[in-house]
């Protein structure tokens, strides 16, 4: 999470997931492969430094055919088990076990898609985007619709903190149990988690567990006193301590109020709550459950390195971190079974595995590591680093390969299009690569379409309006003004301008999305780099499940490669290919390769 550009830069089941973009996969991959044969195409915690001191404390190929329609079944939300009345300080019974991973639990093999509510559509012109307004665009996520087409194909959306809050991007929360009036009212936030589910659309939230608003009640009651009944839910100091810096620019984490200090890591206006006190554990576990019961289907849980902090000042990754959320997780399992948690563990990938814990902590992360080396390489044009992360992933997630969540950019960052200087051809491969990757893949809204945002360093540029059409002002996310000014973008950089393009970008992103959801190696199964020679840019890895195994190859290079071989048996199927120019070639232990175009990627089933 960030909110002053501060943060280091380093369900459903497989059977009843959307059945709609499942069959309309089978049908496209399996179509368009005869087509394709060689065409171009954290016990109890310890307390934070306790009282009386004041506890211490982000160019085209030619088209495929549309994928074929199904039926798609409403999403099994399940019933509730009945929650114990004080479970988060009386956690659950030592006897129960947390759920183990399941290779077909409802998020493995999904696909999901980011949203920022605010930037994605206003239903009501006051150019601020709303939960109406997200609801009036479904079916362009996923229509549910047998008839359908021309729907994303995603599985499941994560929306950016949507309660109260005084601040446009929402992450100061002042009511954990209500929605911000901005966005609309509980009442359509229920409406919201209906009509999704009706389409096979499940919804996770954001949760902002580190820390409230200043403007919280709570926090209003603490800084009133040393004796007010909230003061030990937030840390206090009567002089700051000495060492105590942000880690990440080093900045003073200690801020003045009346005769004392708190703690807030990332603003003075976000003040880190006291996640020792167990009075606050309650208070955030049941603020998980409020959202749980409406039926919403997990959370995205905000800055989870920084939850603790030793008395000497480490400030990221204390083991304090792990017994609280291995609790967090066991009431949440045996109250919601189904309910699915991400971790934003902002570092590299032996970090982000931590909060994997032994499979009773998050049951996804996000990679920010696989992040930063998949858009270098296709920035770069250089595989080195592509192959050494292929090396180093199967060895840093042994413990569960799908707990990698990949992504190329999300609300943090300067968007993945703006980074590759607005290289299309290199968008599509970024896309490619996202898709081929092991884990949960997540999207970030307008990626899809090529959106670049604003050239500034703010988040606000980040964040803009989702482009629609490409009349403005309101660029079809509003009749209003926007919230925020609106940047230049390409010609076309618009859904209603790709939409019945065959070559566009949000066209790949569809038949990328529906050729995974048609792939049990693409969905569940493991990663492994083949070894290539030859070809500069060339690189190829294998995904492996146990019904299938598919060759991804790439040429990161700006030129076309040479052909190279690829140490593989079986016999090989185009499934999905952008500049293969030639049949494939098999010899004993190889498959020879044909010159791949620029940028050019390939799908091969081997069957």
């Amino acid at each position: 999470m960030s909110v002053c550009g501060d943060e280091p830069q380093v369900g459903r089941s497989h059977a009843t997931r959307s059945l709609a973009s499942t069959a309309r996969a089978v049908a496209w991959s399996t179509g368009l492969a005869a087509a394709l044969a060689f065409a171009g195409c954290k016990g109890e915690p310890p307390q934070k430094p306790a009282q009386p001191e004041p506890p211490a404390e982000t160019a085209a190929p030619a088209p495929a055919e549309d994928v074929a329609p199904a039926t798609t079944a409403p999403v099994d939300v399940g019933t509730p088990a009945p929650a114990p009345e004080d479970a988060a300080a009386a956690p659950a019974d030592d006897n129960a076990t947390t759920a183990p991973a399941e290779e077909h639990a409802w998020w493995r093999g999904a696909v999901f898609y980011e949203i920022f509510v605010r930037s994605f559509n206003d239903s009501d012109g006051d150019g601020i985007g709303d939960l109406q307004g997200l609801i009036d665009k479904l079916d362009y996520l996923n229509d549910g619709d047998p008839n359908g087409g021309d729907d994303l194909g995603v599985d499941a959306i994560w929306l950016m903190p949507i309660n109260a809050s005084p601040s446009y991007h929402g992450y100061d929360v002042t009511d954990y149990q209500a929605v911000n009036p901005d966005y609309g009212t509980l009442e359509t936030y229920d409406k919201l988690i209906e009509e999704a589910h009706k389409r096979g659309i499940r919804v996770i939230t954001d949760f902002v567990l580190n820390h409230s608003s200043s403007q919280h009640p709570w926090f209003l009651d603490a800084k009133s006193g040393p004796d007010a009944a909230k003061r030990a839910w937030y840390s206090w100091r009567d002089t700051p301590p000495e060492g105590w810096k942000r880690p990440w620019d080093g900045a003073s984490v200690w801020y003045k109020s009346g005769d004392s200090y708190y703690y807030a890591l990332f603003w003075s206006e976000m003040p880190d709550l006291n996640l020792g006190n167990p009075e606050v554990e309650k208070a955030m576990t049941d603020a998980a459950r409020f959202w749980l019961k409406r039926g919403q289907d997990g959370f995205r849980v905000d800055a989870v390195r920084h939850l603790f902090e030793s008395p000497e000042g480490k400030l990221a990754d204390y083991e304090a971190n792990h017994p609280f959320l291995g609790r967090f997780r066991k009431v949440l399992d045996a109250e919601y079974p189904k309910a699915m948690m991400v971790a934003e563990a902002w570092s590299g990938a032996e970090d982000q595995v931590a909060y994997y814990g032994d499979g009773d902590e998050f049951h996804l992360g996000f990679s920010f590591e696989t992040a930063d080396k998949l858009k270098a390489a296709v920035k770069d044009g250089v595989r080195s680093e592509l192959n050494q992360l292929l090396d180093k992933v199967p060895t840093v997630f042994a413990k569960d390969p799908g707990f990698e969540a990949p992504f190329l950019t999300n609300h943090d960052m300067p968007r993945i299009m703006r980074q590759l200087d607005g290289d299309a051809a290199g968008m599509r491969l970024a896309a490619a690569l996202l898709m081929a990757w092991e884990g949960t893949p997540f999207v970030y809204y307008g990626e899809e379409i090529g959106m670049q945002g604003g050239a500034g360093g703010g988040d606000e540029n980040k964040r803009t309006i989702m482009r629609w059409n490409q009349e403005g002002p309101g660029f079809g996310f509003t009749t209003g003004t926007p919230w925020y000014a609106v940047p230049d973008e390409a010609p076309k950089t618009a859904v209603a301008a790709q939409n019945d393009d065959e070559g566009s970008l949000l066209k790949l992103y569809r038949r990328l999305i529906a050729l995974r959801h048609g792939s049990p190696a693409l969905k569940w199964g493991a990663l492994r780099r083949v070894e290539v020679d030859g070809s500069k840019g060339a690189v190829a890895f294998l995904r492996e499940a146990p019904a299938q195994r598919v060759l991804v190859v790439v040429n990161l290079d700006r030129e076309p490669s040479e052909a190279f071989d690829a140490p593989v048996t079986g016999t090989p199927k185009v499934l999905f290919s952008e500049g293969l120019t030639g049949p494939l070639a098999t010899r004993a232990g190889a498959l020879t390769i044909p010159p791949l175009g620029a940028r050019g990627f390939a799908f091969i089933e081997l069957k």
